[in-house]
Parts: C-alpha cells; sequence; structure tokens
C-alpha cells in the first residue's frame, strides 16, 4: 500500500488552494473515484463496497450508468469452472497454448481460471438475471473440451448492478466524460480526474484517495455489421498513459470473426463449419489444428480471403451438421431457458424477424463474411489489478491484454469483467485497510488539464474530428494492415500516424459531443499508434484469439521473442518502447525446446502426467 504523505498544503494555503480550484469547476470528493459505469466498473464498487462498507465510492459514466456500454449487447453466455472438477493446470495448459501462445502470465491465469464460477455467483447474488437450475444452483453447460463450462446470463445485467449498487449507497453521476487523472505533487498517486458533464459542457474536478479505471480500451468500428455492435475510444488508456500508467502487449489487438452477411452478426461457435463455394470444409484446411479450435485464426481470416480471390465464393456456415462446439456456444435456442434468457431470446427473435422481412431468412447454410476489428485493451496491472501508478486501479476489457492474460475465453467479456473486478475489488479494499490519506489537488495542474480539455472550442478552423476517425477506420479494417502486416505497411501506417497528430492540435468544437469527439479521436489515434508501434518491434507471427501476424515473419519465433513489449510515455511526451523477458522459469508451461536463460534458474516443476 503507498504510504500516506503530508500534503504540501497546510492550514490556511490548502484552503486558498480549494478556492481558486472550485473556481475552475465544480468539485466531487469520495474515497474511491471509479470511472466507468458498465459491469467492470460498477462490480468493482460493490466488490469494494461490500469489503469496505464505510467507503464513499462515486462511480462516473459518461453514458447512463446501468444502460451504457458493451453489458447493453450481452446474454451470450458467461464462462464457468467445470463442474466435473477439471483441475485448473488443464485448463490453464490449453489457455496458454491455443489463444496467444506463451504470452499470458501464467501465474495470474492460475489465480484466474478458478474464479469463473464464483463471479457468476457473485452476480447473482447482486440480483443480476443468471441461469440456474429448478434448485436455484447456476445452469452448466459444459463445452466438449471439458475444461470449461458456459452459463447464461440476462442482458440486463447492468440495470442489475446499478440497482444493487444504490442499495449499497454507492453514488453514480451519468453524463459526465473524464479525460486525465489528476495526481499528486509528493509521489504522484492518482487522486482524481477532471472531464466535463455531456449536457452542458460544465468543468467537473473529482478528488478522491484512490481511482479505478473501467472505461474499456479502444475500439474502431466502420464496417457493417459487428463492427457497429461496440465501440470504445481510448480514452481512459489515454488519461493512464499520460499519468505514467504502461501498456503492454498492444500488437496483440486484432481480433478476428466470421459474422453472416444478411443480419450482420457473428455466428457464435461457428469456426469449424465453414465452407467454400465448391462446397470444401476451409475450417479443417486453414484453422490450426484441422478446426478444432474456439475462435477465428488469422489462418481462417485470411484463408477466406484467399477463397474468393481465387474464385471460389460464398463462404458459408454448415449449420445444417452442427459440431458440438456449435451447439454449446451459438445460443440459437427454440425457446428461452437457462442458456438463453428471456430478454436475450426477445432480441435474438426480434433481429431475426427484421432480418428476414429486409435481407430473407438466414436459413441453416447462411453466407458468411469475415469481420475484424482492432481493439486495444493494453492497460498493464499486476496480480491485484494495480497500474504502475500508485492508487491507480483497474479492471474489465482494458486489462485484458495489459496483464498478459489471454485466458478469457471467445464470447466471455462479461465473465472477464466480473472476475477481474473481485480481484480490484479486493485490491482496492486492502489498500483502503488503511486511510491513504487525500492530498489536495494541484492547482496548476488541475489548469493546465482544463485548457487542454478545452482547447477545441476556443479553435477555428475547418479541422473535424472526422478527419481522424474517418482515416483510422479506414486503416483498422484493410485485412493487409490490421491484420497481415509486413514492415512496409506498418512503416507506411506510422508515417500516416505521425501527419494525423499534426492535425489533433488543430481540431475544433463547437459543442460538447463534438469536444467530445475531438478528445476521443486522440487518444484513439494514440492507441492506434501504440499497436502499430508495438508490431513494428516484434518480429514474428503469434496468436489465434488475438493475433500479431506479420508476412514478412510468419514463424512464431519462441527463441528470440519470449518478451512482453512494454510502451510508456517518455519525459519528451513521446512513446518509448522496452521488451521484458517472460519469466518462463517461473511458469509451469513451455514451448518445446525452452533453455532457462543465464542468471535464472527453475522456480517451478510440474509432473506432467498430473495436468
Amino acid at each position: 500500500m503507498t504510504p500516506c504523505t503530508r500534503s504540501r498544503f497546510s492550514g490556511r494555503e490548502s484552503e486558498i488552494g480549494m478556492q481558486k480550484i472550485n473556481e475552475l469547476g465544480k468539485v466531487y470528493k469520495s474515497d474511491l473515484l471509479v470511472i466507468g459505469g458498465s459491469i467492470a466498473g460498477l462490480a468493482t464498487a460493490i466488490k469494494a463496497k461490500q469489503l469496505k462498507p464505510d467507503m464513499d465510492i462515486l462511480v462516473v459514466e459518461k453514458g447512463y450508468a446501468g444502460f451504457s456500454g458493451q453489458s447493453t449487447r450481452a446474454g451470450h453466455g458467461i464462462a464457468l469452472n467445470d463442474a466435473g472438477g477439471t483441475p485448473t493446470l488443464t485448463t490453464a495448459e490449453y489457455l496458454v497454448g491455443s489463444h496467444t501462445p506463451y504470452m499470458s502470465d501464467q501465474e495470474l491465469l492460475l489465480k484466474y481460471i478458478p474464479r469463473k464460477t464464483e463471479s457468476a455467483q457473485f452476480l447473482l447474488d447482486c440480483g443480476v438475471s443468471v441461469g440456474k437450475n429448478p434448485d436455484g444452483t447456476l445452469w452448466n453447460a459444459q463445452m466438449p473440451h471439458r475444461l470449461w463450462g458456459m452459463g447464461g446470463i440476462d442482458i440486463t445485467v447492468n440495470e442489475s448492478l446499478r440497482k444493487h449498487a444504490l442499495k449499497l449507497d454507492i453514488r453514480i453521476l451519468s453524463r459526465v466524460n473524464i479525460f486525465e487523472l489528476l495526481t499528486a505533487k509528493e509521489d504522484g498517486r492518482a487522486i482524481g480526474g477532471i472531464g466535463f458533464d455531456m449536457a452542458h459542457g460544465e468543468c467537473n474536478i473529482f478528488r478522491a484517495k484512490a481511482v479505478c479505471l473501467c472505461t474499456h480500451g479502444a475500439h474502431f468500428k466502420k464496417a457493417a455489421g459487428c463492427a457497429g455492435m461496440f465501440m470504445a475510444y481510448g480514452t481512459g488508456l489515454g488519461a493512464a498513459y499520460r499519468a505514467g500508467a504502461m501498456m503492454r502487449n498492444a500488437e496483440f489487438s486484432t481480433q478476428s470473426d466470421n459474422i453472416q452477411v444478411k443480419d450482420g452478426l457473428p455466428s457464435y461457435g461457428a469456426y469449424n463449419l465453414l465452407h467454400n463455394g465448391k462446397g470444401d470444409n476451409i475450417s479443417a484446411k486453414y484453422q490450426p489444428g484441422g478446426g478444432k479450435i474456439d475462435g477465428v485464426s488469422a489462418e481462417l481470416a485470411i484463408g477466406m480471403r484467399t477463397e474468393v480471390e481465387n474464385g471460389n465464393p460464398p463462404i458459408w456456415a454448415d449449420l445444417e451438421h452442427p459440431d458440438m462446439l456449435y451447439k454449446i456456444v451459438s445460443a440459437r435456442e427454440p425457446e428461452a431457458n437457462a442458456r438463453v434468457l428471456p430478454n436475450k431470446f426477445e432480441w435474438e427473435e426480434l433481429v431475426d424477424e427484421k432480418t428476414a422481412k429486409y435481407r430473407g431468412a438466414l436459413g441453416l447454410q447462411p453466407e458468411m463474411t469475415l469481420h475484424f476489428a482492432i481493439q486495444v485493451e493494453a492497460l498493464h496491472v499486476d496480480h491485484k489489478f494495480r497500474t504502475c501508478v500508485p492508487g491507480l486501479f483497474a479492471s474489465g476489457k482494458m486489462t485484458a491484454a495489459g496483464c498478459s492474460y489471454f485466458g478469457w475465453t471467445h464470447g466471455d467479456g462479461v465473465g472477464n469483467a466480473a472476475v477481474t473486478s473481485l480481484f480490484a475489488g479486493e485490491s482496492i479494499a486492502e489498500y483502503f485497510s488503511e486511510d491513504p490519506g487525500m492530498p489536495d489537488l494541484q492547482y496548476d495542474q488541475v489548469r493546465r488539464h482544463k485548457e487542454k480539455i478545452y482547447a477545441p472550442l476556443h479553435r477555428d478552423t475547418a479541422h473535424s474530428h472526422y478527419e481522424i476517425w474517418n482515416r483510422i477506420e479506414e486503416l483498422s479494417h484493410d485485412i493487409y494492415i490490421a491484420l497481415n502486416k509486413s514492415e512496409k505497411v506498418i512503416h507506411a501506417v506510422l508515417n500516416e500516424i505521425e501527419e494525423l497528430k499534426k492535425i489533433v492540435p488543430l481540431l475544433s468544437a463547437d459543442d460538447p459531443h463534438s469536444l467530445a469527439k475531438c478528445l476521443e479521436a486522440a487518444d484513439s489515434l494514440l492507441a492506434f499508434e501504440m499497436v502499430f508501434r508495438a508490431a513494428d518491434m516484434r518480429k514474428e507471427s503469434r496468436g489465434i484469439q488475438y493475433p500479431h501476424y506479420r508476412s514478412d515473419y510468419p514463424a512464431q519465433d519462441d527463441k528470440n521473442w519470449l518478451k512482453w513489449i512494454n510502451i510508456k510515455q517518455g519525459t519528451s511526451g513521446e512513446m518509448e518502447l522496452f521488451t521484458e523477458d517472460i519469466p518462463m522459469w517461473r511458469y509451469p508451461f513451455r514451448p518445446e525446446g525452452y533453455e532457462i536463460p543465464e542468471g535464472h534458474a527453475e522456480e517451478y516443476y510440474v509432473d506432467r502426467a498430473r495436468c
């Protein structure tokens, strides 16, 4: 825990300082400031409040807490632990090898996996509708590999968490966008944030003893269909980065999926059922392992493009002959049940009805296309979901790559938010086991941040945030840029990013909405740059769920690249990238031929026969 330090202000000086800050905007005060009011933010606040009932917690959400965020499209399911008691090591070995091989923090993974069912029960206890058996226990469908199970969860999860949070006297402030973190002069710890309310543009300043970021990362959308399901602007990542936090694994940010042409939605679980126009199973042809994985690999995505270019369209899914994976994961049920709860079922019925009316029924051989998106979730946290900035915690998907944990299964974003919230809430309660104190805000820092945030309102230029957005989205949905990268392409993109960065100081706004868009565009560009800076450094290909694929370095290079790439803001304001050896000598699962480097010794032994 960060030790309490005495403020540089005392007595009259402190009082005068706060008076000056009050002139800059409306000041809110709390013990804990939670930025982001979707599943991760609300669940973290609830867990921390349960453990420290006297803690004053304020959740700030840029939309409407309880009705905003990715959770409004949840309900596809939540991963549970295998009811048969599959050992954690067995599940971990699969995840370490199949998702983004050997990039996981295996020590964290072994702590994370056992808490899947616990997190679902936690949500249930908070009033969330989770699939249950008649006796009230959690309904649990086992996956074909028996490594984990799948439960049902309602799309109203966020609304239920909001109601429970209010019952615990957690304060919630909606329609306020926070763009910068405030830090203490003495030790740099996070003690608040600054932004404005989206209705009137009034400056809001937040003073707290600790901060937890739960804002998602950056998720770019442009193409039709499921690309439009989620959008995130990287403002939490940007604020953390500028406050001194570290990013990790930004190069592993591209996710591929197969979507149905008629409704633009993913066909979850159909990853191994794809065929070309000749009737050939291209999943078996391109997917690693002969088409037996849970997800769309880079190889399959590129293969789908290749089949079309070679004159073998259309690509279609054979749902007439589903495998067990599709039967369990798809959630396409004839009626509402413990897997697909009523609200989700009604939503799916509505989508199917509209699709059939305007585009024709999907049928059992729907034409498929490829969707891929860059979504940056690179905020680095430790095993207690603390960033390297004292007093700054984080939970949810914005940490999915940053904690080097790629173990969350495809479609289990709700579970990821819930499990990480347990860790973060417990860590925050530990931080508050002793009063960490509340240093005074720095007037000059608050003033500078306010000037930067409102600067676009004072510019009379023709430059709009659309200039940045349109180009980012065009780049991020080009398969030869977002997925199948090369040095030539990466350098061309980085050069274009440098040109776009010149536009940022010229962006102009005339109301709170366009002002927010200018700031969001700047942070999205920052996140986009992180991806390509890291991709330029990593000269290999690796990963399935979030692949980093280089056409000029197509092989996985365990000899040279068992390393994490970290990013921090340098003293000059530019990005600094540096590598960190993954401590495989401490981990149970290692690639074949791995040799412990000089200076380290074996610290873990696993009897493979028992895994």
